[in-house]
């Protein structure tokens, strides 16, 4: 009986080391698992900040051409009202009876 008795626990010692092995070997799947996907998730998130840093890049240069634009817009028509100017202030400021222009 005692024979039976030890023979008897030496099989359940080694069932649960077998239950023990795949218990610990899903739970490193799981926690694989766990880790893999926490990957997939940080690298969505970084593809998601590249694209942001891209859309920001493209505003960044589009308001720079803008600007650039604006100011050269800006430098042509000063430009022209300085011509203008100029012109109407030499034409003001020469005398109509001289050229024999009537009024």
């Amino acid at each position: 009986m005692d024979k039976e008795w030890e023979e008897f626990q030496k099989a359940m010692r080694q069932i649960n080391t077998i239950s023990e092995a795949i218990v610990a070997e899903e739970d490193e799947e799981g926690r694989l698992d766990r880790q893999i996907g926490e990957i997939d998730e940080q690298m969505e998130c970084f593809r998601r900040v590249e694209q942001l840093r891209d859309r920001q890049e493209i505003r960044k240069y589009k308001l720079k051409e803008t600007m650039r634009q604006t100011i050269t817009q800006t430098k042509d028509d000063e430009d022209i009202d300085s011509n203008d100017e100029g012109e109407l202030q030499d034409l003001l400021s020469q005398d109509w009876r001289a050229k024999g222009t009537i009024l």
